[in-house]
Parts: C-alpha cells; sequence; structure tokens
C-alpha cells in the first residue's frame, strides 16, 4: 500500500469516528441521495431551461454538468480504477451499499459542483472601477428576460455550498477517500470553467444566447 493511500484511509477513518452519530446518519443519507446519479442536477437544469427567465443559465449549467460527468464518470474513474476506501480498510464503515464503480474521483462531488460552479460563474457580478456590479452580467434568461443576477447568484453560493455537503456526506458515509470527494470538487469547478470559457467564446462570435 502506498503512502498516500495509507494517509487518506487513515484520514477518513478518522472522519468517520469524529462525525458518527446516529441522529446524523439518515440527513447524511439525504445530504447524499441529492447528488445520487446527478438527478436532481439535471432537474434543476431542466427546470431552468424550461423557464424563459432562467434559460441561458440552465443552457450554462447543463454543460457543465455534461462536460463534468464525461470527464469523471467516462475518462477518470475507469482510468484511475481506485478500489473503495472498505475494500482495503476494514476499519472504515460503509454505511451505503457498494456503488459498482471506481472510488476515483467521486462522481457525487463532481457532478454535484459542476452544475454548481457553472450557475456561480454566470451569475458573478463584474469588477467595475468603483466595485463589484451586477449591472453588466449577461441575461440570463432568454429574448431580454432574465432573473436577477443578484438573486440567482445567492442561489448559486447555496448550490456550491450544497455540493460540498454532499461530498462530505461521500465521507460519513464510508463511501469515498478524502481525496476522491476533494478531486471530485476540483473536477467539477474545473469542467464547469471550460464550459462556461467555451460557451462565452462561442458567444462572442454569434452572440449571446437567447439574444
Amino acid at each position: 500500500m502506498d503512502s498516500i493511500t495509507q494517509l487518506d484511509g487513515n484520514l477518513l477513518i478518522g472522519i468517520q469516528h469524529a462525525l458518527n452519530a446516529d441522529w446524523l446518519t439518515p440527513i447524511m443519507k439525504g445530504i447524499t441521495l441529492l447528488g445520487e446519479d446527478g438527478i436532481f442536477w439535471i432537474a434543476l437544469c431542466l427546470l431552468m431551461i424550461l423557464f424563459r427567465k432562467t434559460r441561458r443559465l440552465g443552457i450554462i449549467c447543463a454543460s457543465s454538468l455534461l462536460l463534468t460527468f464525461i470527464s469523471c464518470n467516462l475518462i477518470l474513474k475507469p482510468l484511475v480504477d481506485r478500489v473503495r476506501p472498505w475494500v482495503t480498510f476494514q476499519m472504515v464503515n460503509a454505511i451505503l451499499p457498494p456503488p459498482g464503480d471506481a472510488s476515483f474521483p467521486s462522481g457525487h462531488s463532481a457532478n454535484s459542483m459542476g452544475p454548481a460552479w457553472g450557475m456561480f460563474l454566470a451569475t458573478m457580478p463584474l469588477r467595475t472601477a468603483s466595485g463589484r456590479s451586477y449591472d453588466d452580467v449577461k441575461c440570463l434568461g432568454w429574448k431580454g428576460e432574465g432573473f436577477s443576477p443578484q438573486l440567482m447568484h445567492k442561489c448559486s453560493i447555496a448550490a456550491v455550498v450544497l455540493a460540498v455537503l454532499i461530498g462530505i456526506s461521500r465521507l460519513y458515509l464510508g463511501m469515498h477517500y478524502p481525496t476522491d470527494v476533494i478531486c471530485g470538487l476540483l473536477l467539477g469547478m474545473i469542467a464547469a470553467t471550460v464550459a462556461y470559457k467555451i460557451i462565452l467564446m462561442i458567444e462572442e462570435k454569434r452572440g449571446t444566447i437567447g439574444s
């Protein structure tokens, strides 16, 4: 066993021992369910696409989720093929049934952070001479109709916090090593940033989506 895996496993065992509580287990199960198969985030993206005032934002979030899924589930997971922590460390308490795929990176973490970070980037206030302003943030909707960027940015912060909590729940439930979760969250942020930059490049040439 390499030193990184040993350290990772010991840290996970320490986290489980520190956080374990009967009342917390059902809460963590509920939180992790929000990241299961990306269903919650897919539904959120579709809901935003459905409504005119969040359609462009929904397209950005859906693109972020798609690129994250491809990078995580179709490329990195089978490429690294890391076994789940309870296979190597008997002291790890696996509270949920075995997922059936590789451990690295955490799909729940990555595919939650992807759309959440895409929303965060698309609604971020722009820096001006007098400070940060939402006035020049591109319309989040369709044909000039969009929700308040300030309101949606607050929602994006909540989404990012939820993504982090989903990652923590994977540790509590013994499904992943800490590095699986950390790298999953970082992967979601990177994929969302790339997807958003690509969309901005396309918009520079063809005009803002839905304008």
